[in-house]
């Protein structure tokens, strides 16, 4: 279905490339005059949702406190139902998400979508925009202020002014979600509190739903198949790692791939940084905020990578690919591995993969790692500002699409309809062939609500017990960012600035056109244009959220 906006909306302002430039000025009264606030600090803060978890169908293998997800081998034999009230009124909703995967087919030839439409009792109108151009349609959006989709997708993007555009444009729901309120939504009851804290709250108040994700972060997805060949064991040091990327490139294939947005911030270092020791992000020490960039372990971690550029290891175009082209040489077996958001540990990457190859995640090499922990969120839902009737129907939707493994509602907003989009068997589920088009990659409703995620791969045990395995090993030693759900002004203002210092410095260490000493200049470059600042706005957030 296409989808209109007026003049000034968001379509329009899309193609608008010029906004993107003045949008920081455009925002700084977020479209009311009003100078804003956002911080917590001195504030009272609204008490995070009461969580209550669902009793699900038992394990295989049980979770644990330090982030190890409960693992299912097989799909529950029995499913319940999570919601029994009518969820939507019939009206029209917009939403605008990002995607991974390829446009949806429209809804008049798209069961899935019809499915979403029926069981929500809405016309879900979905944007959807491809993640390399997602920046610049939410910089275009939030300059614009108005005819703003009732449901915006926020990623972790460093957008300027992200918070003071949601405080000013979008619906403070505390009084619906705060405390024991959430009690009404139990699917988003059922969202663990870390996810809530990761997103943070607003002066004091919850202005979203998060889009919660497993503890580990950005990980190393290797190419099991291709290392045994190479005779590289599981286990390796910073030598044998580096041996093996030499080893496994040749031909048409290389060892690692890059892409524009990972080298555009902490995704590509994040393995390398926590397998040597850095800290995630920032080191709390005595109240005070300290970067990760200061330190050793940190540019020791640079000089990794560019020894493995040096070696030919890094696929030639890893600094100009769009996170979706890199996935494809890794689903092909181009390259031999990548590093990638935990969330990739999924169904639909095992499909892409297609039996090429076995999945698995790359251990850390340094001799006391400390592998950094995800934020515990994707990113999260904000709604256009409404009648209370309205924000708790867009709550209601939500809450649907956040029911948790184990529930009919889970079925349908995962896998589709059952004998048009899957069948079950004793392996569990198995995708037809209109599931390879028709699904919520393509379709992402997993953007608007997600369930809390359990590791089950349906017809692919043996992946699903090596990332267990994987986290058993890995998670105990994993750190976590101690500024996650933290508010800083200068974070918000120049944090897309700080991200590109960053980004450009590491590219031109790595690919060898300015020296591993150059990093030095890079961190003053960071810490004059407002990184020292940040730190101290991290640490007064720090102290008024304990």
């Amino acid at each position: 279905m296409a989808v209109h906006y007026p003049r000034r909306s968001l379509l329009t302002l899309a193609g608008a490339g010029a906004l993107a430039g003045v949008a920081g000025p455009l925002l700084a009264g977020c479209g009311d005059g009003a100078k804003r606030d956002v911080g917590n600090a001195g504030k009272d803060l609204v008490p995070w949702p009461t969580y209550v978890p669902f009793s699900g169908p038992p394990p295989d293998a049980p979770g644990d406190a330090n982030g190890v997800q409960p693992l299912y081998l097989t799909y529950p034999q029995q499913v319940v139902r999570s919601v029994n009230d009518t969820v939507g009124d019939g009206s029209e909703v917009t939403a605008m998400v990002i995607t991974y995967g390829a446009p949806p087919r429209p809804v008049e030839a798209n069961r899935f979508w019809q499915a979403i439409n029926k069981a929500l009792n809405v016309n879900l109108r979905i944007v959807v925009v491809p993640d390399a151009e997602y920046s610049q349609k939410m910089t275009t959006l939030m300059a614009s202020g108005d005819d703003l989709p009732d449901i915006i997708m926020f990623s972790q993007l460093a957008l300027p002014r992200a918070a003071e555009f949601v405080q000013a444009q979008c619906a403070d729901i505390s009084d619906l979600v705060g405390g024991d309120a959430v009690r009404q939504y139990p699917n988003l009851a059922n969202i663990p509190t870390r996810a809530w804290q990761a997103m943070g709250r607003i002066s004091g108040r919850i202005y979203g739903v998060p889009l919660e994700r497993p503890a580990p972060g950005n990980s190393l997805f290797v190419n099991r198949t291709a290392l045994n060949q190479a005779g590289v064991p599981v286990d390796w040091d910073t030598e044998g790692y580096l041996a093996a990327m030499r080893k496994v490139t040749g031909g048409r294939r290389w060892g690692i791939g890059g892409s524009k947005s990972l080298f555009g911030g902490s995704g590509a270092i994040a393995y390398h940084a926590g397998s040597l020791g850095a800290p995630n992000q920032w080191r709390v020490d005595g109240g005070k905020f300290v970067s990760t960039l200061t330190t050793g372990q940190y540019e020791e971690a640079l000089g990794v990578m560019r020894r493995l550029a040096e070696a030919g290891a890094y696929h030639p175009d890893s600094l100009t690919l769009s996170a979706t082209d890199l996935q494809t040489f890794w689903h092909s077996g181009t390259v031999v591995s990548i590093s990638d958001g935990f969330g990739s540990v999924a169904p639909n990457t095992l499909a892409k993969i297609n039996g090429r190859f076995q999945l698995d995640l790359g251990r850390p090499y340094g001799p006391a790692p400390t592998p950094w922990r995800g934020t515990g969120f994707f990113g999260h839902v904000a709604f256009k500002k409404a009648s209370p009737e309205r924000i708790a129907m867009l709550l209601r939707i939500c809450n649907y699409l956040s029911a948790p493994f184990g529930t009919a509602e889970y079925e349908l907003a995962t896998f589709g309809v059952e004998g048009v989009h899957y069948t079950k068997n004793a392996n569990g589920v198995a995708p037809s062939a209109l599931a390879g088009v028709e699904n919520n990659t393509n379709l992402p409703v997993k953007y608007i609500g997600v369930a809390p995620a359990v590791l089950y791969l349906p017809g692919h045990p043996e992946a699903a017990r090596a990332v267990h395995e994987w986290e058993k090993a890995v998670l105990p030693s994993s750190v976590a960012d101690p500024a996650v759900g933290l508010r800083s002004a200068t974070q918000s203002s120049k944090g897309a600035e700080l991200n590109r210092i960053v980004g450009d410095a590491v590219s031109a260490i790595v690919f060898g056109r300015k020296p591993l000493s150059a990093w030095q200049d890079a961190v003053i470059q960071w810490r004059q244009a407002g990184g020292d600042k940040l730190a101290e706005e991290l640490a007064a957030e720090y102290a008024a959220a304990r």
